[in-house]
């Protein structure tokens, strides 16, 4: 009886050893888990945007920083300069494959110019890069393929291909400063920068003059159809009228 009652002791203790092991591990992945929370650093790249209950501040200065844990998150913005193409992109091996529906553009002379960009920017206010829009890179791309669109149908083809570059890539630079600054999402642009100019092929010419052929007959269509439409109405209108006039004379 009394070997029974020790080894029970013993079990006992033994067990009570294990569940301390367990707690003092607990206990030491949480402290270690809640230092590692409340430390973090900030490179001279980047600026830390800090949220506490929701509500957003950048952090000031660079380096080893520390925050209350669970309690303040943290999100890091790359502020270097980035950039991405436009009529074009990079393979693996360094080679370029075009897109075709990014370059080519109508000039003002109703010719057709293939021309290539590259547009570098930079984030200027971390908050509204991160929470005023859901795609602020997307929304710099859809600006930038509208201002050279835009800029580039008050150009003839022979002014796009020669001695308008320069002028050409000057006007879509400030017309995408002055979008972006409409749009304040965080972003600013630093360069918008023509890499080619080049008559399109045969190909795209012939794709391209099939859309606008349909749009011109989609448009003619829809014309047409008002003036029958107007025509009909005149025509009601007209009925309408003699009618009221008939009825007066009756009565």
């Amino acid at each position: 009886m009394n070997e029974k009652n020790q080894a029970a002791t013993s079990a006992n203790a033994a067990a009570e050893m294990i569940l301390k092991i367990v707690r003092y591990i607990i206990i030491g992945l949480f402290v270690v888990i809640t230092i590692f929370n409340s430390v973090y650093s900030v490179k001279e790249t980047e600026t830390a945007v800090i949220t506490t209950f929701g509500k957003a501040s950048i952090v000031e200065g660079k380096g080893l920083k520390f925050k209350i844990p669970y309690i303040q998150q943290v999100i890091k913005v790359d502020t270097t300069v980035r950039g991405f193409s436009i009529g074009y992109y990079e393979n693996e091996d360094g080679s370029t494959s075009d897109v075709d529906e990014e370059s080519v553009m109508i000039t003002s002379d109703y010719n057709f110019v293939d021309i290539d960009f590259y547009i570098s920017y930079e984030v200027k206010d971390a908050i509204k890069y991160l929470y005023d829009s859901n795609q602020p890179e997307m929304i710099l791309k859809n600006i930038a393929m509208s201002s050279i669109r835009s800029t580039m149908s008050a150009y003839t083809v022979d002014t796009a291909l020669t001695t308008g570059k320069a002028e050409i890539q000057s006007n879509i630079k400030q017309m995408m400063i002055a979008k972006l600054e409409e749009a304040d999402i965080g972003i600013t642009l630093v360069d918008a920068s023509i890499q080619d100019v080049e008559p399109p092929t045969d190909d795209i010419k012939n794709a391209f003059k099939a859309v606008e052929t349909a749009k011109q007959q989609k448009e003619s269509a829809i014309n047409e159809a008002n003036k029958i439409a107007s025509s009909f109405e005149d025509e009601i209108n007209s009925i309408k009228i003699i009618y009221s006039r008939y009825i007066h004379i009756l009565y």
